[in-house]
This record gives structure tokens, C-alpha cells and sequence, in this order.
């Protein structure tokens, strides 16, 4: 029987003996009535006999088992497919995680190759650099040498000769270039 099927529930009220019993009766339309005689002798008796009372499934003392149930099983239901959801989009959040990482790292290997490459470049520009200025100053120091040989040779040459105390050795060398 489905909970929506229920039109009703039926029980017996069971019958108690009590001094008050007798005179407490149920008319035709099943409401109590009482008998006014009891109001004036104190020691009247009532008398409940048992009776059948009518429960409407919209009562709320009604405590269905298998609607509660059911409710139950649906809020269970929904929390085991909450989360296995929050599972899914846990799982797909840490895929799309390592695929950050993964490409962020393959950035990061990309920019050492590329600085590696350009490192190696500077060093060949700088090594390139360091020879010619090693040869630059060979050159410099070869031509410091002539450039005091002939000063040495003009020297030579002017004490040979009978008007040369006039003329000075470095003014020479300026007007030749070789300083």
C-alpha cells in the first residue's frame, strides 16, 4: 500500500472502568454526550464505553514509516550524487592543475634552452671580444716599440748632424704620429 492510498485508520479506544463511566454515552453522531444528572449527585459515575475513532492521513500524528523512508532514501539519494559530482569537477579541477603545471614547465624548460643558447652566444661574443682586444693591445705594444726605435734612430740622427740643437725629439715624433 502506497503512503497516498491511506484514507484513513481505524482503532479502539479501550474501555476503562472508572467511577465516571456509566452515565458518559455516545449519540447517534458518534459525539459524546453526557447525562446532566451527573452534575448533581457527586458520586455519579461515568462510564466511557470503547469507540472507534477516525484518523485522517492529514493528521499530524500519523508517523509514516514509509514515506519517511523514502524521503530518507531520496536525501540520500541526493547527497551520494552531490558527491560524486563534487568528485568529478575535484577530479577534473586537479587534471586541469597538472595541465597548468605541466605547461608552465614546459615554459620554464623552453626559457632555459633559450637562455642557455643565448648565454652560449654571449660567451663566444665576449670570448671573440677578449681576443681581439688581446691582439689589439699585442699591435699597440709592437708599435710602442717602433715608435721609440725611430725616436732612438731620429735621436741618432740629429747628434750626427751640425744643426740639430735646435730642434726637439718629441716635437718630431708629434709631426710624424708617433707619440
Amino acid at each position: 500500500m502506497q503512503p497516498s492510498e491511506v484514507s484513513g485508520i481505524q482503532y479502539l479506544v479501550p474501555s476503562n472502568p472508572s467511577p465516571y463511566s456509566p452515565h458518559f454515552s455516545m449519540n447517534q453522531s458518534n459525539k459524546p454526550a453526557l447525562d446532566s444528572n451527573q452534575f448533581l449527585n457527586p458520586l455519579y459515575n461515568f462510564y466511557i464505553p470503547p469507540q472507534i475513532n477516525d484518523i485522517s492521513p492529514h493528521s499530524s500524528c500519523i508517523s509514516s514509516n514509509s514515506t519517511s523512508d523514502e524521503a530518507d532514501e531520496q536525501q540520500l539519494s541526493l547527497i551520494i550524487e552531490r558527491k560524486q559530482r563534487r568528485m568529478i569537477s575535484n577530479r577534473e579541477s586537479a587534471r586541469r592543475s597538472r595541465m597548468r603545471k605541466q605547461r608552465h614547465l614546459d615554459e620554464l624548460w623552453a626559457q632555459v634552452v633559450w637562455l642557455r643558447n643565448e648565454n652560449h652566444q654571449l660567451i663566444d661574443k665576449l670570448n671573440h671580444v677578449s681576443e681581439s682586444h688581446d691582439r689589439v693591445l699585442q699591435e699597440n705594444t709592437q708599435l710602442k716599440e717602433e715608435a721609440s726605435e725611430l725616436r732612438q734612430m731620429l735621436f741618432g740622427m740629429r747628434l750626427g748632424h751640425p744643426n740639430s740643437t735646435s730642434v726637439n725629439l718629441d716635437d718630431v715624433a708629434l709631426e710624424h704620429g708617433l707619440s
